[in-house]
């Protein structure tokens, strides 16, 4: 299967989850409730699982790795200093800064791309932190900077920190506020993928070629939650 066809199956899915998702639903016994998150948010999540571990376990299976081989969401998408618009504005430059004090991210829950690089620190982070470990419960600490972006519910680590993260993620435990949160929603009047290539809308040209068909999909599962206001 070409990436393209997966790309087309995953939004296929999206939007039949979005479709039949009435937003609400009704029990005989307990009567009409409400999940507590969109499960589009929750297709997000998984979507991005594949990714996340790959990222994780890179010091594992290929040693060290050179700070410039790190994958950031720049690899993961595309170079946000990349022109989009007409007028020669960045993705950078498009996203919007918000309020960050009532968001926390849920390491044993939430999608959270850290990159770690030394073999020894994650292993060293996966026995020393953690319930019963010699440095106790994860815990958010100043290294621990993380940006997210609305409305996804994507979070990248950013600095330090993303070996402590790995192990909180593979643990299951803690959670944290974000440094920064941005809503990234003006992109999509500006970039458009298909699940081989993201494009600028104003000429179709292209910007970079899709490196992984998940990000692909989640990026454009993000304009489908922008226009209906579903957000993280």
């Amino acid at each position: 299967m070409t990436m393209k066809q997966e790309f087309d199956n995953l939004m296929a899915f999206a939007k039949d989850l979005i479709n039949e998702n009435l937003g609400f639903y009704y029990d005989i016994n307990y009567g009409y409730f409400q999940p507590e998150t969109h499960p589009i948010v929750d297709f997000i999540r998984l979507i991005g699982r594949r990714i996340q571990s790959q990222l994780m376990l890179t010091p594992a299976l290929y040693g060290e790795v050179d700070q410039m081989e790190r994958m950031f969401s720049d690899n993961l998408f595309f170079d946000e200093w990349a022109e989009v618009t007409l007028d020669g504005r960045s993705f950078h430059f498009l996203m919007r800064q918000i309020d960050n004090s009532s968001r926390i991210i849920n390491l044993a829950r939430d999608l959270v791309f850290p990159s770690p690089w030394i073999p020894r620190k994650l292993r060293d982070s996966l026995i020393r932190i953690g319930e019963g470990t010699l440095n106790g419960s994860w815990r958010q600490d100043k290294d621990h900077q993380v940006t997210l972006w609305l409305p996804l519910g994507i979070s990248f680590v950013e600095g330090s920190g993303h070996h402590s993260i790995t192990a909180g993620i593979a643990k299951g435990e803690g959670e944290l506020y974000p440094t920064s949160v941005y809503d990234i929603s003006l992109i999509y009047d500006h970039v458009y993928a298909d699940g081989r290539y993201y494009y600028r809308t104003h000429d179709h040209s292209i910007i970079s070629e899709v490196h992984f068909v998940e990000c692909a999909a989640i990026f454009e599962i993000g304009r489908i939650m922008a226009a209906q206001k579903i957000i993280f």
